[in-house]
């Protein structure tokens, strides 16, 4: 018995056993009143929630509007570089024609 109540007296141990019953109760009761209020106020959760979800698609929106700006951009470098050096090349390929 000695070994159950980690070598306290038995009124001690009964005080710290009660204290802890009396905290899981606690907790018990808030848990349930907690659900009790959630099921009653469920809009205002929801609303709450979806406008947070909101604002994150806003900036994810954003984010990826600036991701496809940049790639248009690489692209039109890109094509531009492509149509600089195809022209060189026609060029230089002239002017190696006329000089023959």
């Amino acid at each position: 018995m000695a070994s159950e109540n980690h070598g306290l007296p038995p009124e001690d141990h009964i005080d710290h056993w009660n204290g802890a019953t009396n905290i899981y109760m606690i907790v018990i009761v808030v848990s349930i009143w907690l659900v009790v209020y959630l099921k009653k106020n469920k809009r205002w959760m929801v609303k709450f929630l979806k406008m947070r979800k909101n604002q994150e698609t806003e900036e994810a929106k954003k984010e990826r509007l600036d991701n496809d700006v940049k790639q248009v951009r690489l692209r039109q470098q890109l094509e531009s570089y492509y149509n600089t050096r195809k022209w060189e090349q026609s060029y230089s390929q002239d002017h190696m024609v006329n000089m023959e």
